[in-house]
């Protein structure tokens, strides 16, 4: 077997029991590693109607067949379980190198069934795969247990995958981390590790990955390393991360700001990568196999705020900055910190503490409420002193906060208005009511794990594009896409964006070095397909490439229908459907339109009008057994 391990393994913790088992060609054809493998199997083994706390969760772990090889950012993992943010499908997907450790050690994927007595972790050594006792690792932060784990095994190449205390106190946004700062599991996946009483996966590898074409491969590769190099697209990725986004987003107006009441921040320039790289970026850091090189060490030297760590990104500024009205980066990168360390999603964090931020700017709070916290837009301390109590649960109002905020509103009698939740996740990195944003606003909605910038929306224009030309009627119709509150064409536009996410983070590559496109110096379609094909020995196409997507995205539909979320839950919170006019221009989606959008984005899909997929979809795309379970159509109810 060319590309992929061949095993997966199958933990039992109830038990303790463990079992090595081939991955058959089937899930490796159709559904290739990581978010797809684990969706697929998801579905396959998780029974309906289940608590996400429950013993019966599966969480698995999975990478994917370029892991491991010299593909360019090929580093990637995906963490996925039903989620106790949402009820539905929940997932995160993260870097660093302990993706490629495992692909070393001879292993596609981890399930792991069951709740363990005491606390346990997984030691991975090749073949030698055992649990073993982590009593003296629970309480530990992520990089307290990273460096226990070193000692305790003895030996500094050791990779692990871990939970903070917050996953151990079952904090419902917490993440599963990778050698401390390198998250996935957006949605609560660090939770439900907590509750099975297993707190990481250590991992040493001394093997290799089989290649099908050394030689060719070795071009492809190579040609791939030196484009993105020599790209400046890239360059900028490099040499900014993802902090640059401030700057773009805020010209925008998208910047999510005050509990996302609007998309402006008056503070934003003293976030900017500019900013960041003058005070306190120390060194550039790269995951395995990458040319960009995205992430940077910090240090903050001095003062009331002084830390240090790695991977300050757009996705930790945003959340604790705009969103809760702090303009102060060094208190940021101190709650950056803070959350690595403790092993929570900085995402739903920030985004909960805005909320309740909102609740007290609308006297909702009182200090009474909040044990004399002034939650007063801009109050950084106030949010630093907040963050440990919510991962330890101290206190009746950090444990309210840490059930996130759709669940706090049902205890804050009249807090409703400050949600900013969709399908009970808290809305991810884009305000969505500014005049350009109906795309994103429709993927936020729609998104199978729950709003989230990186599940479609972003506009991979190079992929699938004959897909989107033959289907919207033309060139023209395309670039009418990119017209301001642009309605027409989205809903189809999203779908195949939508289907092109589930294939790369199936692969498990960077989006970084395919999801913008050849346009801003990133891998072609031929040149992906190149990759894996050499790599596999299968050869693959655009199209493919797009089905296998399609297949994902459907089973991930199915699996959330089939714990009751439709139609009635593909939409926004009320405010971002108000329409209006600030100094920038037109806000607010047009409800009407939007619904519009929902119609023709089903309709393409072949889902039904309540967005069930019908059973000639699934059996288009080999998942007529699906049917049955979700109560599917026999063709979509259209005129």
């Amino acid at each position: 077997m060319y590309g992929w391990a061949g095993q997966r393994l199958k933990v039992y913790l109830t038990e303790g029991k463990i079992v090595k088992e081939p991955l058959s060609e089937d899930l490796r054809l159709n559904y290739l590693g990581g978010r797809g493998l684990n969706s697929k199997l998801l579905f396959d083994e998780i029974p309906p109607g289940i608590d996400a706390f429950s013993p019966e969760n599966i969480s698995m772990l999975g990478i994917g067949p370029l892991n491991g090889t010299a593909a360019p950012a090929s580093s990637r993992w995906t963490v996925s379980a039903k989620s106790p943010m949402t009820g539905g499908l929940g997932d995160g997907n993260g870097g660093g190198d302990a993706a490629t450790e495992l692909k070393f050690a001879g292993y596609d994927q981890i399930s792991i069934y069951g709740r363990s007595p005491k606390p346990v972790y997984l030691w991975i050594h090749d073949d030698k795969v055992e649990l073993r006792d982590a009593t003296h690792l629970w309480g530990k932060t992520t990089g307290e247990t990273h460096r226990q784990l070193v000692k305790d095994l003895g030996d500094r190449e050791v990779r692990e995958f871990s939970i903070g205390p917050a996953g151990e106190n079952l904090v419902r946004f917490a993440k599963v981390f990778a050698n401390i700062t390198r998250t996935g599991g957006k949605g609560g996946m660090g939770a439900v590790w907590g509750s099975k009483n297993f707190k990481a996966i250590a991992v040493r590898g001394t093997g290799s990955v089989k290649i099908a074409k050394p030689q060719e491969f070795y071009q492809a590769a190579r040609q791939a390393h030196e484009k993105l190099r020599s790209s400046l697209s890239c360059q900028v990725r490099g040499r900014e991360g993802t902090m640059q986004l401030v700057r773009f987003i805020s010209s925008l107006h998208s910047l999510p700001t005050r509990n996302q009441l609007e998309g402006y921040f008056e503070g934003w320039e003293k976030l900017t990568s500019e900013a960041f790289e003058a005070q306190y970026a120390v060194k550039h850091k790269g995951c395995s196999a990458c040319p960009v090189s995205c992430g940077h060490y910090y240090r903050v030297a001095d003062g009331p705020y002084a830390t240090h760590g790695e991977s300050n990104e757009y996705g930790t500024t945003y959340p604790f900055g705009p969103k809760c009205g702090i303009d102060n980066l060094a208190a940021i990168l101190l709650m950056t910190t803070i959350c690595d360390q403790l092993g929570m999603d900085t995402h739903s964090c920030g985004a909960t503490i805005s909320y309740a931020m909102e609740c007290w700017q609308r006297g909702l709070l009182t200090v009474q409420d909040t044990e004399n916290l002034d939650l007063s837009w801009g109050n950084a301390d106030a949010v630093l002193q907040l963050l440990p109590k919510i991962a330890y649960r101290q206190g009746a109002f950090a444990n309210l906060l840490a059930e996130g905020s759709q669940r706090a509103s049902l205890k804050i009698k009249g807090s409703e208005i400050c949600l900013r939740t969709v399908k009970g996740l808290e809305l991810s990195a884009f305000y969505p009511g500014a005049g350009a944003n109906t795309l994103e606003a429709l993927a936020y909605a729609t998104a199978s794990r729950g709003p989230d910038h990186m599940r479609g929306g972003i506009g991979r224009y190079s992929f699938g594009l004959p897909r989107l030309t033959a289907a919207l009627g033309g060139e023209e119709a395309v670039a009418r896409l990119n017209l301001p509150r642009s309605y027409e064409g989205r809903g189809i536009f999203l779908a195949i964006d939508q289907d092109i996410s589930s294939f790369f983070n199936s692969l498990n590559m960077c989006d970084f070095v395919v999801g913008a496109g050849p346009r801003k110096g990133c891998l072609s379609p031929d040149e992906l397909a190149r990759l894996f094909s050499t790599a596999t020995g299968i050869e693959m196409g655009e199209d493919d490439m797009m089905k296998i997507g399609e297949r994902i995205s459907n089973v991930e539909r199915a699996f959330n229908v089939r714990e009751g979320i439709k139609r009635k839950d593909d939409t926004l919170p009320r405010p971002f459907f108000v329409e209006g006019e600030n100094s920038w221009g037109p806000v607010g989606i047009n409800e009407t339109k939007f619904q519009a959008m929902l119609d023709e984005f089903y309709k393409f899909r072949g889902w039904d009008r309540d967005g069930v997929p019908a059973r000639q979809k699934l059996e288009e795309l080999g998942l007529g057994y699906v049917a049955d379970q979700i109560g599917a159509k026999a063709v979509p109810d259209y005129d």
